[in-house]
């Protein structure tokens, strides 16, 4: 400080030292500026380089496992059907294919059970799967579609690895055997091309699958580790998993920040990202800010010494008009030499002064005038004050009335004159004197004292809101107070019947099976009904203030957040949403309300939620009752007729033929003519069955009404092996059926009829083979007919 006391203090300094701050400001903001503008723009000329690297990237994993992927696809089409059994002719098998074992470390055979029976050749594999593995195997299998597994470890090396399982068909055109191809995590080929992409000196890429699983990562031991299985969150890795593409900035666990880029993965649906470090990648921008800084700085520098010397040179006249002024005070002087001789503001300055002091009797004359004025100003506030309907009053120190307007004379009985020069206690007594003597002590002591209190007026309970403001001298001594106070009686019975009405209003929405809330503009609770406790444990009370994802969670608020922006712009909108309510999954229907202001914009939204899992239950459950036969349960003529115009789609697609089997059973009226309808029921719920029995898995058997049945053979070759579909079917009657309570043979006419392509109708096929089932009966039933 006394370093500053030093300086001079005179208004050309002071000036010159202004100027020169904001000169230096100025120039250090504007060139701050523009360096935040060039990062930004830095900023995302990096992002889109680095995402367009990993798409590159990714592109060459797609195609390289799509290699892969045919590779084992011609594998699997060449291999013999026993070479799986057979191990000397596996082996001589994958030595013909040395392709195979370079892009695979191990190729195995595994069975219809899900059992190892080969590996790469060698010998027959000693290894036990366990039941889960065995499980997977199957499922793949009996899907028949090749499949990039999710990666394991493996058993044979104990590496990380993944694995392509591809069907191998039998001579039937069935799924006998899978084969598989791994690849080793550790030492993969292609995904070294991946590592040697890294952006920057400390980037990185790695590889997961959607839950998550680390495929590929610079740290070896972090392999089949989930990424969030460190502690902490990464903005960007949650974005990723809920389908994020593209490339963003944030920070990282340790709170590093960097710029990620992330890709999906057409081949496995896996998600390749890498992470750019800020610091690094934003180097160059760091060293030209600190440059760009220090120029700055000298440019300033010189400026403000300009600015120092153009001031000082500027305001000369304004020390000789300082002179002026003084040799005037000393009698040195008369204000004629303030008469204005420059064209410009000192020239002003003076003149101004010179006509200050020769109006300065003019304005001594002009405050006796406002005096009176002021008399006049008082009656005036005299009549507002007793025109107010509130008590209107002034007390000094000694709680005597030095004011008081008309309105005591109609609220309280008093004449206000009576009142002035006496105290509380003698205008209204001590009881009532007392009841204000705390209000009264604190606002003598300087406070502003706002009070609500009840009495009584001519018998009848009133409400009375008072405002006691204290008068505070020059020296800061309190010498009274003004006191305003208003009859609130009916404001307070409308508060009181509000309450009321609030409070049956929470009963009722407390009570109802629907979570019922209110969102403000920032989408924080602000209203919460009972429901959320009785349906999720969430007690209302902490929820109001908070956020609506600490509510429901990030998942679910993903979910609702593309409706809520909707329902904030104006609109009503409504979704569904699966989430757990107890042990049980539940379906939630919710409509968020907009409530819109005066002015026409949106204050808030009402959210209702709806438990509608039982509704959707029972349109399912009608849904599947139209598509089944209630009698056999397999498909009706409305299922048939769907699966058909699917199945002749397929047909033209893949040009592989279908066959329709249109069978009936034979001389089914005389049983329920002798034995009952409860026998025919009987009969047709074991034929139902036996058909189911003996077709295959893609077939499908429906039944179109009384003892009419279809089937829907796809990829029929030609008429002989449409006419063996339909002898087994015929043979798996022979056994003789449990009719009420006897044994009794029963068989069947079956009219078949292949598909004839583009040119031919559903109807027209479903004719065809009707009528080759009329030919079949007139051969002698028991047999089947093939139209032409």
């Amino acid at each position: 400080m006394a370093v500053f006391a030093l300086l001079p203090r005179s208004l050309r300094f002071r000036m010159a030292g202004v100027v020169v701050m904001l000169v230096l400001i100025a120039t250090i903001v504007v060139t701050w500026v523009a360096l935040v503008l060039a990062e930004r723009d830095m900023k995302s000329i990096i992002g889109d380089q680095q995402y367009a690297l990993l798409s590159a990237a990714a592109a060459q994993v797609d195609a390289q496992m799509s290699a892969k992927k045919v590779l084992l696809a011609s594998l699997a089409d060449s291999m013999p059907a026993d070479a799986g059994l057979d191990t000397a002719r596996m082996k001589v098998f994958i030595d013909r294919h040395p392709s195979v074992r370079r892009e695979f470390l191990n190729v195995h055979i595994f069975n219809r059970q899900g059992m190892l029976i080969n590996t790469a050749g060698d010998q027959t594999a000693a290894l036990e799967l366990d039941a889960r593995v065995r499980a997977y195997l199957e499922r793949v299998l009996a899907a028949g579609k090749p499949v990039v597994t999710p990666p394991f470890k493996s058993l044979l090396t104990g590496l990380p690895a993944i694995m392509i399982l591809h069907p191998v068909l039998d001579a039937g055109g069935r799924p006998a055997m899978l084969l598989g191809g791994s690849i080793d995590l550790t030492n993969s080929s292609f995904l070294e091309q991946i590592a040697a992409q890294k952006p920057g000196k400390t980037g990185f890429t790695f590889i997961m699958t959607t839950r998550g699983t680390l495929v590929h990562h610079p740290n070896p031991t972090r392999l089949l580790e989930n990424i969030n299985a460190r502690p902490g969150h990464n903005r960007a890795t949650e974005m990723a998993l809920q389908g994020f593409e593209g490339w963003t900035e944030a920070a990282n666990k340790d709170g590093s920040e960097g710029i990620y880029s992330y890709k999906r993965l057409k081949s496995t649906n896996w998600i390749i990202g890498s992470r750019f470090p800020v610091d690094e990648a934003f180097a160059p921008m760091i060293v030209m800010r600190r440059h760009a800084m220090l120029a700055s700085a000298a440019f300033a520098a010189v400026a403000g010494l300009l600015a120092w010397i153009a001031i000082q040179v500027l305001l000369r006249p304004l020390g000789r008009l300082r002179r002026n002024i003084s040799d005037i005070r000393n009698g040195v002087a008369d204000i004629g030499v303030l008469q204005r001789r420059r064209r410009d503001e000192i020239g002003e300055l003076g003149s101004a002064f010179h006509e200050l002091i020769s109006e300065r009797e003019s304005a001594q004359q002009a405050i006796r005038d406002s005096e009176a004025l002021i008399a006049a100003s008082e009656k005036r506030l005299r009549t507002i004050a007793d025109s107010l309907p509130a008590l209107v009053a002034y007390l000094d120190r000694d709680l005597r009335y030095g004011f008081s307007n008309e309105h005591f004379r109609t609220m309280m009985g008093v004449d206000p004159q009576a009142m002035l020069g006496k105290t509380i206690e003698e205008v209204f007594g001590k009881e009532f004197n007392d009841s204000l003597a705390e209000h009264n002590q604190a606002a003598l002591r300087g406070e502003h004292v706002h009070y609500e209190r009840q009495g009584h007026h001519q018998g009848a309970p009133r409400q009375v809101m008072g405002d006691m403001i204290p008068e505070i001298a020059a020296d800061g001594s309190v010498s009274g107070y003004y006191l305003m106070a208003l009859d609130i009686t009916e404001r307070k019975s409308a508060e009181l019947r509000q309450a009321a009405s609030e409070k049956r209003l929470k009963l009722l929405t407390d009570n109802l099976p629907v979570l019922i809330s209110y969102l403000d503009k920032e989408r924080k609770f602000q209203f919460v009904n009972a429901t959320f406790q009785h349906w999720f444990g969430l007690d209302p009370a902490t929820l109001l203030g908070r956020h609506l994802m600490d509510g429901i969670g990030h998942d679910n608020y993903y979910t609702a957040e593309p409706h809520l922006d909707k329902a904030y712009g104006g609109q009503i909108a409504t979704y569904e949403l699966k989430t757990r309510i107890g042990d049980s999954l539940h379906t939630l229907e919710t409509t968020f309300v907009p409530d819109l202001a005066p002015d026409g914009g949106v204050a808030g939204i009402y959210s209702l939620t709806h438990d509608t899992t039982r509704l959707k239950e029972i349109e399912e459950r009608l849904t599947q009752l139209a598509r089944i036969d209630t009698l056999t349960g397999i498909a009706n003529r409305l299922m048939f007729e769907e699966m058909l115009q699917l199945a002749m789609v397929r047909a033209k697609r893949n040009r592989k033929p279908l066959a329709l089997a249109y069978l009936d059973i034979d001389r089914f009226k005389e049983i329920n003519d002798t034995l009952g309808h409860g026998a025919g029921d009987a009969v047709l719920k074991e034929f139902a069955t036996r058909l189911v029995d003996n077709v295959r898995a893609a077939d499908t058997v429906a039944r179109l009404a009384g003892d009419e049945f279809i089937i829907i053979f796809e990829q029929v070759a030609n008429t002989a092996e449409a006419g063996r579909l339909a002898a087994k079917i015929i043979e798996g009657m022979g056994a003789p059926f449990e009719v009420a309570g006897s044994p009794r043979r029963i068989t069947t006419s079956i009219g078949l009829a292949l598909y004839r392509g583009d040119e031919e109708a559903l109807c027209d096929l479903v004719a065809r083979a009707d009528g080759a089932l009329y030919a079949a009966k007139r051969n002698g039933r028991d047999g089947y007919a093939i139209a032409d």
